[in-house]
C-alpha cells in the first residue's frame, strides 16, 4: 500500500503545476488493489476499472484513460486555453471478508490533489449482480456529478457526503423489474454492519431485496460421482508413475579381450533397480486406500470397490498387465549412434526381432518390483521396496564399441518397444 501511495503521488504531481477548473472532462483510472492477494478474484484489478471505462464510453465529451497512459497528456501542445484537460483520477481496492465482498474507491482532482469522493460497497460474496450493478451505480452517482459543464466542486462534494438515498435507474434495477428501488450506496447490505471485521451471516438484505445462500457443493445428483472422480484420478496416477516406476543405479563397466572370440571385447555391467515407492505412496495419499506392510517390508496398497468404479474394461486392462514395463539398455558412441542393445524381457517373441546393423542381446533377469492385481473387492498394488541387482554380460567386436560408450537405461512398455524395434534407424 505504501508503494502504491507513492505511485499515486508521483502521478498526481505531474499535474500539480496546472490550475484546476470547474467541470471535469477526463477520467484517469488506476488498477484496483487486491488487498488479500486473492487469486480467485485477481482479475478484478483490471475488471473494475474496465467497468468504469465501459460505463462512460457513450460520452463523447468525456475521455477515460488508464493511469499508465497519462504521459502523452503532459505534452505542451495538448494544454491549450481552447481545450484544457480537467481531470480526476480514480483509485480503489477490494477484498473478501467472511461472506461479503468489499469494494472501496475514491476520486481525486489531478490538479489540486483534493479528494472529491470516497465510497464503499458491500455485496454477498457470490452475488455477481450486486457487485456489477452496485459498483456501476456507485460510480454513476458519485462520479457523474463532477462531469457536468457547470460545476460547483465544493457544493457537489458536500452533497455527496450527506449520503442521500437516490433512485436506481431502470437499467440498474436489481430485481430485474421496471420498478425503481431506493439504495444507500454506503450500505448495500442493510441487515448487518459495514464493519470490515463483521461476522458471517447466512441471511441478509440490501435495498428491498432479501437473500439467503445455500451451498450444495457436497451433494451430487449422481451418487457415484465421487467414485468416478476417484477412478479417473487413480488411472491418471497409474499412467504417470507406473510408466517410470524405478530408480536406476548404473555400475562400473568392465571390458577385457574375449579369450573365446579373438577381436571381441568381453564386458559386464551391473545395473541396480529399486521401486520409487516414496513417490508412489505420496501421490496415492490423495485417494482413499488401505496401506499394509508385510513382514518383509513390502508395501501393499488396496483400492476398495466401495470407493471406485472398476468396470470390466479397466479390470481386463490391469489383468493383462498393460502397465508392465521392461528395461532396455542402449550403448551409444560419441555422436549418439547405437553400438548395441541389451533387451531384458520375459517375452520370448523379442528374441525373433532383429535390428539392421545393430547387434542385440537378450536377457531374462529383470524382476518386476511392483504388481497390479484386480480382485473381487479391490485392486491391489504391491510394491517390493528391496532393490534388485542385475549383471549383464556381452561380447562385442572391438570396432563396435571402440574407446568410448554411453550407457542408457530406458523403461519401455511392450507396445512401445515393438514400435522401436520396427524402426532400424531409431537410437537412444
Amino acid at each position: 500500500m505504501y508503494l502504491r501511495k507513492i505511485k499515486l503521488l508521483i502521478i498526481l504531481s505531474f499535474f500539480g503545476v496546472l490550475l484546476a477548473e470547474s467541470g471535469y472532462n477526463t477520467i484517469y483510472l488506476m488498477e484496483f488493489d487486491n488487498l488479500k492477494n486473492d487469486f480467485t478474484n485477481s482479475h478484478l484489478k483490471e475488471a473494475l476499472p474496465d467497468l468504469i471505462k465501459e460505463n462512460y464510453k457513450f460520452r463523447e465529451d468525456i475521455q477515460v484513460e488508464y493511469a499508465g497512459d497519462i504521459r502523452p497528456y503532459l505534452e505542451p501542445k495538448i494544454w491549450t486555453d481552447e481545450e484544457p484537460i480537467k481531470g480526476l483520477i480514480i483509485n480503489g481496492r477490494f477484498q473478501t471478508l467472511n461472506d461479503e465482498f468489499f469494494v472501496e474507491f475514491e476520486a481525486y482532482d489531478i490538479h489540486s490533489w483534493k479528494q472529491l469522493v470516497k465510497r464503499q460497497i458491500f455485496c454477498p460474496v457470490h452475488d455477481i449482480i450486486c457487485l456489477h450493478d452496485g459498483f456501476l451505480m456507485a460510480i454513476e452517482q458519485s462520479i457523474s456529478p463532477f462531469l457536468t459543464n457547470a460545476l460547483d466542486i465544493n457544493a457537489t462534494i458536500s452533497s455527496l457526503e450527506r449520503k442521500p438515498n437516490r433512485k436506481i435507474p431502470d437499467s440498474h434495477d436489481l430485481d430485474g423489474t421496471s420498478e425503481n428501488t431506493n439504495l444507500d450506496l454506503n450500505n448495500l447490505n442493510e441487515s448487518g454492519s459495514n464493519d470490515l471485521d463483521g461476522g458471517s451471516r447466512k441471511q441478509g438484505q440490501y435495498g428491498n431485496r432479501y437473500y439467503r445462500e445455500f451451498n450444495f457443493t457436497k451433494i451430487s445428483p449422481d451418487q457415484n460421482s465421487s467414485k468416478k472422480e476417484n477412478t479417473v484420478n487413480l488411472i491418471t496416477i497409474l499412467d504417470q508413475i507406473l510408466t517410470n516406476p524405478y530408480d536406476v543405479n548404473i555400475g562400473e563397466l568392465s571390458l577385457i579381450p574375449d579369450p573365446r572370440k579373438p577381436g571381441n571385447m568381453k564386458g559386464e555391467i551391473p545395473v541396480e533397480y529399486s521401486v520409487r515407492s516414496a513417490l508412489a505412496q505420496d501421490m496415492f495419499t490423495s485417494l482413499p486406500h488401505e496401506k499394509l506392510i508385510d513382514e518383509n517390508g513390502n508395501v501393499r496398497l488396496q483400492f476398495l470397490n466401495s470407493n471406485f468404479v472398476f468396470d470390466e474394461t479397466l479390470t481386463e486392462k490391469l489383468a493383462l498387465m498393460k502397465y508392465q514395463v521392461m528395461p532396455v539398455i542402449f550403448f551409444n558412441n560419441k555422436i549418439g549412434g547405437v553400438q548395441f542393445i541389451i533387451l531384458d524381457s520375459w517375452s520370448d517373441k523379442f528374441t525373433r526381432l532383429e535390428i539392421k546393423t545393430v547387434p542385440m542381446f537378450w536377457e531374462n533377469q529383470f524382476k518386476p518390483l511392483f504388481a497390479l492385481t484386480p480382485g473381487a473387492d479391490n485392486i491391489q498394488l504391491n510394491l517390493d521396496e528391496a532393490s534388485h541387482k542385475v549383471v549383464y554380460h556381452f561380447s562385442i567386436p572391438y570396432e563396435k564399441i571402440g574407446d568410448y560408450t554411453k550407457v542408457t537405461v530406458k523403461f519401455m512398455r511392450e507396445v512401445e518397444l515393438e514400435k522401436f524395434l520396427e524402426s532400424p534407424n531409431r537410437g537412444g
